[in-house]
């Protein structure tokens, strides 16, 4: 042991390195107590150091636009201090009526505008934030970590983040329709008194970035990209006594458009700037992708069928209800990725009146207040009946969130696939 130590020393001296066998010792004498080189542990730290900075980098940079200090704030108060003030899901609206496009979920957190306020609600039914308005015709629009809600018809408008009022201002036209990108870019559509309507985009700072003027079509609809850069936009006019539609692909760089699409006798309900650079539209006859890197669109017909009901998420595309028949029965529910490729539809004898699509399971609402999961075959995997007052249902990670006349629920499932209400009473919520 001592030959040992005095290697060990030898080497902290820099001296000529000996052959060395402990072949001949007592095994208990190889428990050596003498401490590592103080060169070779702080090495050792520096590397961990390094690799876990670089880690936290990675981490950073791929989270870049969700790290507000509303968010961190957020994290801090409730994912690491635990924060949940709330008395449980279903949630009551306390007689205000909330319309289904009002009702969307803003970092997962469910968010929805009455005809007098505007809350945002915490996993355990709890606020993170309420506010009143004054708005008579509000319309609520959500992307990611923002929301704007819009007077339409009037001048207000006010942008909303989880936990707080970011902006709330008035513009000098009236409103018809707005939108918001993830890093706080927002445009609003508005009339004009020598344009059909016009286009401002306006930085996160409220200031005024971009104008567009629309002189042949009446617009109605718009939707931003996830950059804030570019925007599309919807119109209607009239061509030999009959409808015409337009999209417009407008990039703020730009003083003219990018591109233009024209639809004979079709008319455009709603349409989404898709994360991935595509967009995607609504018409009475048909839905339409457009590529716009290529400057291309697909259409994907209805064959004459009748939409019940149909949800646009910038992140996975387009999912709809197309029934054969006037009363809404007998549908087929007909899914879309970003890319406007048809996925393998579901049938049903039954009305459908919401459907969201996530991880290659659609979940279904129907007329009758069941809710039921399907996979990517159409196979139901499980189902769970709520109020027959039932009307819009959002997926947000573990949770499926639905909208009902003056109540909203919360559906959980289990390890084995089940799904349960969650209830004020339930032991989760003591």
């Amino acid at each position: 042991m001592k030959k040992s130590r005095e290697y060990i020393n030898s080497l902290k001296k820099g001296k000529e390195r000996e052959h060395l066998s402990y072949e001949d010792q007592p095994l208990n004498d190889l428990n050596d107590d003498e401490p590592l080189p103080e060169h070779a542990t702080k090495h050792f730290f520096k590397v961990f150091l390094i690799i876990f900075i670089s880690v936290v980098l990675v981490i950073i940079w791929a989270n870049i636009d969700k790290l507000t200090p509303d968010n961190i704030s957020h994290w801090v108060e409730y994912d690491l201090l635990g924060k949940t003030e709330g008395e449980g899901y279903p949630a009551s609206f306390s007689g205000a009526d909330v319309d289904t496009d009002n009702f969307d979920l803003m970092d997962g957190a469910p968010v929805y505008c009455t005809e007098t306020s505007v809350a945002v609600l915490n996993p355990n039914a709890g606020k993170y934030q309420s506010f009143n308005h004054a708005y008579a015709n509000p319309a609520l629009s959500t992307n990611s970590n923002y929301s704007i809600v819009y007077n339409i018809g009037a001048t207000g408008y006010t942008i909303i983040n989880r936990n707080s009022i970011v902006r709330s201002d008035n513009v000098g036209n009236n409103i018809f329709c707005g939108d918001i990108s993830p890093n706080g870019v927002y445009c609003l559509l508005t009339d004009n008194e020598n344009y059909l309507g016009k286009l401002t985009a306006y930085r996160s700072d409220g200031l005024e970035m971009y104008t567009y003027s629309f002189a042949d079509f009446y617009v109605n609809r718009v939707s931003i990209s996830k950059d804030g850069r570019r925007a599309v936009v919807s119109g209607i006019s009239a061509k030999n006594g009959g409808l015409l539609s337009a999209i417009y692909v407008l990039d703020f760089s730009q003083s003219s458009y990018m591109q233009r699409y024209e639809f004979d006798d079709v008319f455009i309900y709603d349409l989404k700037y898709l994360d991935n650079g595509n967009a995607v539209a609504v018409a009475d006859k048909s839905a339409y992708y457009i590529d716009i890197g290529k400057g291309s669109k697909k259409d994907i017909d209805y064959h004459s069928r009748f939409i019940t009901e149909y949800d646009l998420s910038r992140q996975n595309g387009m999912i709809m209800s197309l029934s054969s028949t006037p009363d809404g029965r007998e549908c087929d529910i007909l899914m879309a990725d970003a890319e406007g490729d048809v996925l393998s539809g579901i049938f049903t004898n039954r009305k459908v009146i919401s459907s969201d699509y996530s991880n290659g399971n659609t979940t279904v609402l129907f007329d009758d207040g069941e809710m039921a999961i399907y996979n990517s075959k159409g196979k139901k995997l499980s189902s769970v009946t709520l109020s027959t007052d039932a009307r819009k249902v959002k997926i947000s990670d573990k949770r499926i969130y639905v909208l009902g006349k003056s109540s909203l629920y919360c559906i959980t499932q289990d390890g084995n696939g089940e799904l349960h209400i969650e209830s004020k009473n339930s032991d989760k919520n003591k």
